[in-house]
């Protein structure tokens, strides 16, 4: 089974995203004024001058300028998620500027960017946050200046905000768990992958799933493990739980490349792995297609739950909206698609690599650039 080096398509990624601004980049329309033959004739070079001003202040004026506080770029998901920002910021007018920043996991140094963000004087910023408390003064300070604040994919625990940009990851679990019980009928002994171990995202992901579980006296979780949603870490995890736990009836994963890594586990070791639940990862849904159509595996089965990488520009939109005057819903919550056995063939992109995150909004001319380089 041909296989790409997982911990090769990060690197690529990133190398693309620093490129997105340029790929993306858009020209914007200048506000100009026409005038008849006559007057134009009569124009002295001070007064074009002083029209040019005018339209470039006018211009200025009916844009914005935008940062975007993302606490990692340690998958994926993550920098497919900023290049969707990017993309969206490219095509809207009302961008002047999209300010990215990156906080490698720090809680200390994401509230240093949101400092800077503010002292240069955004419109608006876009929040991704490390830890869901931790960055509530910093929000409080944003708010106090004026500035736009929604955040999107890990929340910040306030009400002082513009608006949340939400996917609800209970549901996400719950949805995940819910299958995953009835596929075990009700009883066996799973395994749970989280994610980030302090995100607002895995914790809740969890709590939803256990709400599903703690109803099955028979459903049992012998061990979590936070593998921050990354391939090599899941895997080498699952290598070591399959030697402590060889009859394990089903796995709950909460995604990313977790998913894909314990599966190939199972694989390596010519074992049929269990139920697994996944997301919308093309390298789990090549594999999943692969074991399904191989018919090696019979019993295995799957279900892809999706965070929408386009929740940024989701996020986006919505600043937009509120800098223009329009009324924003404090909490607006984006549904989850659900990729089942029958609906596989319809996500899955056999020809892109692994890293690729399915449900995307991005063009498939920028995907290509982005993934075929």
């Amino acid at each position: 089974m041909l296989r790409f080096l997982k911990n090769k398509y990060i690197v690529v990624i990133v190398i693309a995203v620093v490129v997105i601004p340029i790929l993306f980049s858009a020209c914007k329309t200048a506000v100009t004024s026409e005038t008849t033959a006559a007057t134009k004739a009569e124009t002295t070079e001070e007064e074009t001058s002083e029209a040019t001003e005018a339209s470039t202040e006018t211009e200025a004026a009916e844009a914005f300028v935008i940062g975007l506080s993302n606490f990692s770029l340690g998958n994926s998901w993550r920098v497919q998620m900023v290049a969707e920002a990017q993309y969206a910021a490219s095509q809207n007018p009302l961008v002047k500027e999209l300010i990215v920043t990156e906080a490698e996991e720090s809680a200390e140094k994401q509230i240093s960017d949101i400092e800077d963000l503010i002292s240069r004087g955004v419109d608006a910023i876009l929040i991704t946050a490390v830890n869901p408390e931790a960055l509530v003064p910093v929000v409080d300070e944003a708010m106090e200046a004026g500035i736009v604040v929604v955040d999107f994919d890990n929340i910040v625990y306030t009400d002082n905000i513009t608006c949340h940009v939400k996917v609800d990851q209970k549901e996400f679990g719950r949805v995940q768990g819910e299958w995953l019980v009835k596929a075990l009928g009700e009883k066996g002994d799973i395994i749970a992958f989280n994610g980030i171990k302090g995100t607002a995202i895995s914790a809740e992901r969890f709590e939803g799933a256990k709400s599903v579980f703690d109803q099955y006296p028979d459903i049992k979780i012998v061990q979590d493990v936070a593998a921050d949603w990354d391939y090599a870490r899941a895997k080498a995890a699952m290598e070591d739980l399959l030697a402590a736990y060889p009859e394990i009836d089903g796995i709950w994963s909460q995604g990313g490349a977790m998913s894909e890594g314990a599966v190939e586990a199972y694989m390596e070791k010519g074992l049929t792995p269990p139920p697994v639940t996944g997301e919308d990862g093309n390298g789990f849904l090549k594999l999943w297609k692969e074991i399904r159509d191989s018919g090696k595996y019979p019993t295995f089965d799957s279900i892809a739950t999706s965070m929408p990488t386009w929740c940024s520009a989701k996020a986006l939109e919505v600043a937009l909206d509120a800098l223009i005057g329009k009324t924003v819903e404090k909490e607006i919550v984006i549904p989850i698609p659900t990729i089942t056995a029958e609906t596989l063939d319809d996500y899955v992109k056999p020809d892109l690599p692994d890293s690729y995150w399915c449900n995307s909004q991005l063009p498939e001319e920028i995907v290509l650039e982005i993934f075929t380089r």
